[in-house]
């Protein structure tokens, strides 16, 4: 929002400055401007590196500046200022001028002691762990007691590293330290180690130990399988690291690799070459193929099988197009994959083009190297040469090392248009095209074309080009950061676009450019997008809100009337003011806006809390949408009562007609109302929505959180025995069927369901009454 103003003004301290040539000595200053303040309240505190602060000094100061000098055993110090604010009398009870003031701190780190850094650590030994084989375990033993290291930082590197990786920190005992590391297969390591002193400062790190080979890791992929005819077949498979050579078993059912070793065939490569070709095989069978990595630390694990059946047609080829509504003049390009049931490349295609139904057939060879004989086909259609309206269909089969054709592929269609276009300009209220934006409102207009083509759904977005911070309409801080959306929408509509920009749909920030941009969808399947740039260069007029507030003690309501006046107290103009409720949990609730800046508009709020009434004023500029709040100091109450209110129609309880007389009017409040101004005992409770899993494995159960709160409480009170015309209103809420609203003297107050239940005791002076109260979502 263009102009946010946080008026919650934080103390901000001078760099802390060393005077007198001593490191004990600290100097503080800071700034502050607002009026109303009697003074600062400064607290020192020390630490000594034990991980928590000592309070050394709590004084009061009247000037912008505090001296104070630190004990000998201080590693850091730290000044805490809350600036203090005068008060004045607000129903005969002292009230501050301001609130919201937090306390600003500042820390200063004192030089650490000079302590000698460890000298270069020396190299470690690294081996395998002979039971494990998957453990490096890392060692340095003999340490010279003159290295003024207490431990050892181990590390290591991999072959694939370009870096070193620490892997643990270990304290020196009995002159040695050693760590392990869990390794991976297929991969070499090495270790180093660089000793640190007491303050955690490192010294050079060792050279690298010899070097240390594990088994090769499994072939993580299938092997590529394929006939080259009717009786051979070729095998490609990922290349292993760090392996010397390969070992190839197939057989003709796969459940005998595990179980039937007579029946598996083998064949070892004594090198690290990826592929082999198996020959003499028999025609129409599917044979099971799997490899494993050698090297002279000993096998990998199998990989999963692979199968191929020798000498079977293919299946029709998988198609697709680059696109399936083209525009004249694109490149339209049809693909296709080769779908072999005995794992040969494809040799030959056959291409079926219909052009406005006129057909014809295009034969391909494939002629590509060894590498690129798998993968997609494909054939560029030129659509310049067809005119709007143009329908192309097409189908593909293929062949494979049996030279018999595929059955034909599914026919696909694509339908050629003229390319889409949408115009985008950016307007003021007057129609005037600008580049800059001054003022709200302004209009965003799109125009599509071609006339042949008719859109049917627009989205219109607008971003920020760079990152800022400021406030939503109830004073939260957010963040937006460069190329976040601040606006999205989708329309849908077939003409024109034409879409208006006001402070009530849309947030921008002074001096920051935003990029607007519009994408339209045509009825032809073809879409298109246009962007344009703007500025926010408006004129802030927008200053502090505040309010007055007035407490109607019939009523129970608060008047509230909030204005927002420049630096001479004159109302501004061009102002929307809005009113929000501080509740007692910390949430905001809108008691009205939209309020004009008047000097003699007031607004009621029901439901004030009773012990202060606390309110948060948003002023929003009309013209920018710049939005400025304060949270106005808490009006005394001091309600000692507690008040239930509800919808329901008041009506006095009907006495007698010797008395009709002498019944009340009826309250100048809207629906029901019972007060209860005796002594009233209440306890709260809350109960999280949680399932608690116990599992197999775990000591403790796990915990899982869902939204209700489960907010409750009870009320008990006790009201004396011949106040009839309360009972008559406690009898009319315990029977009433909706929410009402229940606030009490320690300042809460929501909306809730409430169960009313009492007794009456014969000769009693005092009738027991409790409310149980459990929290709604809103109310009535």
């Amino acid at each position: 929002m263009a102009g946010a103003k946080k008026n919650t003004s934080m103390v901000t301290l001078s760099k802390i400055q060393i005077q007198n040539g001593t490191e004990r000595t600290m100097f503080a200053t800071w700034t502050w401007n607002k009026s109303h303040t009697s003074g600062y309240r400064v607290i020192w505190k020390y630490g000594t590196g034990q991980g928590k602060w000592f309070w050394a000094s709590d004084t009061t100061e009247t000037q912008k500046q505090s001296v104070w000098t630190a004990p000998e055993n201080a590693t850091k110090v730290q000044i805490c200022v809350t600036p203090i604010s005068e008060t004045h009398k607000v129903n005969d009870k002292e009230q501050a001028y301001w609130t919201g003031k937090q306390a600003y701190s500042k820390s200063y780190v004192f030089q650490k002691a000079d302590e000698k850094v460890p000298d270069k650590a020396p190299t470690p030994d690294a081996k395998l762990n002979e039971y494990t084989k998957n453990q490096l375990d890392i060692s340095l033993s003999n340490l010279d007691n003159d290295w003024s290291a207490v431990g050892v930082e181990f590390a290591i590197k991999r072959d694939d590293w370009d870096y070193m990786n620490e892997i643990g920190s270990v304290e020196i005992k009995d002159r040695g330290a050693s760590i392990s590391y869990i390794v991976e297969p297929g991969h070499t390591y090495k270790a180093c180690c660089a000793g640190y002193n007491k303050n955690d400062e490192l010294g050079d790190y060792s050279d690298y130990s010899s070097e240390v080979t594990t088994a090769p890791s499994t072939p993580d992929h299938f092997i590529i399988s394929r006939a080259v005819s009717s009786t051979s077949v070729e095998l490609t498979w990922v290349e292993v690291a760090n392996c010397t050579g390969y070992e190839i078993e197939y057989t003709t059912n796969d459940a005998y690799f595990d179980s039937n070793p007579d029946q598996v065939n083998s064949k070892t490569i004594e090198s690290t070459a990826t592929y082999a070709t198996f020959t003499g095989l028999e025609s129409g069978k599917e044979y099971y193929f799997r490899v494993r990595a050698t090297n002279s630390a000993g096998n990998s694990g199998w990989s999963m099988h692979a199968s191929v059946v020798l000498g079977k047609e293919p299946s029709a080829p998988t198609t697709w197009s680059s696109t399936t509504t083209a525009m004249v003049g694109e490149s339209l390009n049809l693909y296709w994959v080769h779908n072999s049931q005995d794992g040969s490349y494809e040799k030959m295609a056959e291409l079926e083009l219909t052009v406005n139904g006129s057909t014809e057939t295009k034969t391909f060879y494939n002629n590509t190297s060894e590498d690129d004989q798998d993968k997609a086909r494909s054939y560029s259609v030129n659509t310049g040469q067809y005119t709007e309206g143009t329908t192309i269909k097409w189908r593909v089969r293929t062949s494979g090392i049996t030279g018999a054709y595929s059955e034909w592929s599914v026919l696909r269609e694509v339908n050629v248009y003229a390319r889409p276009t949408v115009a985008l300009i950016v307007t003021n209220q007057n129609g005037a095209v600008i580049s800059s934006l001054s003022s709200f409102p302004f209009y965003l207009k799109a125009s599509p074309g071609p006339a042949s083509q008719k859109p049917i759904s627009y989205h219109v977005e607008i971003t920020a080009d760079d990152g800022y911070e400021t406030v939503d309409q109830v004073g939260n801080v957010i963040r937006i950061s460069a190329g976040e959306s601040i606006y999205s929408k989708y329309f849908n509509s077939s003409s024109i676009l034409i879409v208006e920009f006001s402070a009530g749909n849309v947030d921008f920030e002074n001096g920051m450019t935003y990029t607007a941009t519009v994408t339209v969808s045509m009825n032809s399947g073809l879409s298109c997008s246009a962007s344009k740039t703007f500025t926010v260069d408006w004129e802030e007029t927008i200053s502090e809100p505040n309010a007055e507030i007035g407490y109607d003690s019939e009523r129970y309501t608060c008047q509230i009337r909030p204005y927002c006046e420049d630096m001479d107290g004159n109302l501004i103009n061009g102002i929307l003011l809005s009113v929000y409720r501080r509740e007692y949990n910390g949430e905001f609730i809108e008691i009205a806006s939209g309020l004009p800046n008047s000097a003699s508009h007031y607004v009621i709020d029901p439901h004030p809390a009773l012990d202060y009434a606390r309110y948060r004023i948003i002023a929003t500029e009309t013209a920018t949408g710049a939005v400025s709040y304060y949270d106005v100091p808490g009006y005394p109450i001091n309600e000692p009562g507690v008040i239930i209110q509800w919808s329901e129609a008041w009506s006095a309880f009907d006495v007698s007609d010797a008395n009709e007389a002498d019944v009340v009017d009826t309250p100048p409040w809207s629906g029901s109302l019972i007060r209860i101004p005796y002594n009233i005992d209440v306890s709260d409770k809350a109960d999280p929505d949680v399932t608690l899993v116990k599992y197999a494995g775990r000591k403790r159960q796990v915990s899982y959180y869902g939204t209700q709160l489960g907010e409750s409480s009870t009320w008990r009170v006790e009201i004396p025995a011949d106040d009839n015309e309360t009972l008559y209103a406690l009898r009319r809420l315990m029977i009433w069927t909706g929410d009402v609203y229940v606030r009490e003297p320690s300042g809460s107050g929501y909306w809730a369901n409430v169960k009313v239940s009492f007794s009456r005791t014969h000769c009693a002076l005092t009738i027991p009454v409790t409310f149980d109260i459990t929290r709604v979502e809103g109310g009535m």
